[in-house]
């Protein structure tokens, strides 16, 4: 049997994990001195208040090597034979550099690079459980991702460039004249994991506009899950479900870390390809 281990990054809650059957790691998130878990000590409505009032910006840390190893123990404690790490991706964090040393010297342990985060992420785990379920081995279910991945897309409208400038990703000077015009970007995950910037549009309800437009209801596979993507407000997203006309299958508020870069008021859609 194969264990499907990722992180909290993921968007995948501690209740949906259990329902699932597969095991979450935490990713940390710093207030100044205050640590919490990801999920466990802190959920979304509260962190989201918190990072608003608070004078200290929040920062993340990716996961330890000690964290991915007991995950792994634990998993071969519970009757496992092989475990499968997918964290988020490795241009976005060294977690995936430390779930592949772990690998490197536990026997029956791989780490796949989905290059992406969110509810892509917590797409391609929940493709990989399918896999797993199904018979399918390590090398078959990497395979898979490895063909699923380049059909994933996710469009996200940025309300606020304040988290990319305070968590030094882009210039003070960027983040004055964007919010003195009003630019609201859109940003997509790169084939490599990395974030891109793909439109600059003055004002949020353009910037919806822009990724309604970009949409292609016939091109999208329903036979996989199609996500509302949203942090602390959901009404953009609603905005872009009704500019675009489907039917989604959940409307997620994006989690604490990948919240922490950004910021409030963000709206989007992550789907497949067929």
């Amino acid at each position: 049997m194969i264990k499907i281990i990722t992180d909290s990054s993921s968007n995948i809650t501690v209740e949906e994990a259990k329902a699932l059957g597969v095991s979450l790691m935490p990713l940390t998130i710093n207030f100044g001195t205050e640590e919490y878990l990801d999920g466990i000590d802190i959920g979304c409505e509260e962190f989201y208040k918190k990072m608003q009032d608070s004078k200290e910006f929040p920062h993340t840390s990716q996961l330890t090597e000690e964290q991915v190893e007991t995950a792994c123990k634990e998993a071969f404690s519970q009757g496992f034979d092989e475990v499968l790490l997918l964290p988020l991706a490795s241009a976005l964090s060294g977690s995936y550099e430390r779930c592949k040393a772990v690998a490197g010297r536990m026997e029956n342990v791989y780490a796949y690079d989905c290059k992406c985060t969110t509810v892509m992420l917590k797409l391609c785990v929940t493709e990989a459980l399918k896999a797993a379920a199904a018979g399918a081995s390590v090398n078959e279910i990497c395979a898979m991702l490895d063909g699923l991945r380049p059909k994933l897309k996710i469009y996200a409208c940025l309300n606020t460039l304040e988290n990319l400038r305070k968590g030094g990703r882009l210039s003070t000077v960027t983040a004055i004249i964007g919010s003195v015009l009003n630019i609201k970007p859109v940003i997509t995950f790169a084939l490599d994991g990395k974030v891109e910037m793909i439109s600059k549009q003055f004002g949020m309800n353009k910037s919806i506009s822009w990724v309604a437009a970009k949409t292609d209801k016939s091109k999208i596979d329903f036979t996989k899950p199609v996500y509302l993507i949203y942090t602390q407000n959901d009404k953009n997203a609603d905005i872009l479900a009704s500019k675009i006309g489907l039917e989604y299958s959940e409307k997620s508020n994006i989690c604490p870390v990948i919240g922490t870069h950004i910021g409030v008021d963000a709206a989007g859609i992550v789907f497949a390809e067929k």
